[in-house]
């Protein structure tokens, strides 16, 4: 349960961070739990995890995904890769002695103009063709309407969607067949098909080249309750190791 009200303002400012925000595919809370005796006798805490190990990862490429108190980023979930960054300019010229101060090399004319620029808007223009809606419908399903939105950069619906269409698609999108054959569940949204599918998930976007970020606020985002006995607390070890 929520524990913490402004946890997920706490996950926006992240996401909306101005310099790394666009990056971020989600936002991960510690696991706090309930009913934990004074001793800690089995060890429910989980210290060496939730605060060395994840705080750890958090200077790398961000945490792994723990199943749980955690706030994404629709446009990851779907597959997407992180929007790239400016590009560093090529060095043409240096005054080492390999180098020794090579010149720059002229610009090619051809008669699409220099360096083929011509050509090559050409090229991208016809790649872009080729990510037909068929192609999308294959990643993502056959509901026009929910391949529409996941285009549509700041979420929603199409404007000239209306209720009753979207209620009739979403009756569509939630039926048992809607994934047969599409990307959900292998590329896309939560794998399937491990135990331990939260962390398999996490990887796929970092994968991508998404990172995650990891909030610890004073009082805790999230909490659950935790194993009162040793054979709950030893099958829920069990489940993680795997």
């Amino acid at each position: 349960y929520i524990n913490n009200s402004k946890a997920v303002r706490e996950a926006m400012c992240f996401l909306m961070d101005p310099q790394l925000g666009k990056k971020v595919c989600y936002v991960q809370f510690p696991q706090r739990f309930d009913g934990i005796d004074r001793h800690d006798r089995y060890a429910n805490r989980n210290t060496v995890f939730f605060d060395i190990n994840m705080k750890g990862l958090d200077g790398i490429q961000g945490p792994v995904y723990v199943g749980t108190g955690c706030v994404f980023r629709r446009q990851a979930l779907y597959g997407y890769e992180p929007p790239k960054g400016p590009k560093r300019p090529k060095m043409v010229s240096c005054d080492c002695c390999p180098c020794f101060g090579r010149r720059k090399k002229l610009p090619k004319y051809t008669k699409h103009g220099v360096n083929g620029e011509s050509a090559v808007q050409e090229f991208d223009d016809d790649k872009e063709i080729l990510m037909s809606q068929m192609n999308f419908e294959k990643k993502f399903g056959q509901s026009a309407i929910f391949v529409t939105s996941t285009l549509m950069i700041e979420g929603g619906v199409p404007p000239s969607s209306s209720p009753a269409a979207l209620l009739k698609e979403a009756i569509h999108v939630i039926s048992c067949g809607y994934e047969d054959k599409t990307e959900w569940g292998t590329e896309l949204g939560w794998i399937y098909g491990s135990i331990t599918e939260d962390i398999l998930t996490g990887f796929k976007m970092h994968c991508r080249g998404w990172r995650s970020i990891y909030c610890m606020p004073t009082l805790p985002a999230f909490k659950g309750s935790a194993p009162i006995n040793l054979s709950d607390r030893l099958n829920q070890v069990l489940r993680w190791a795997l």
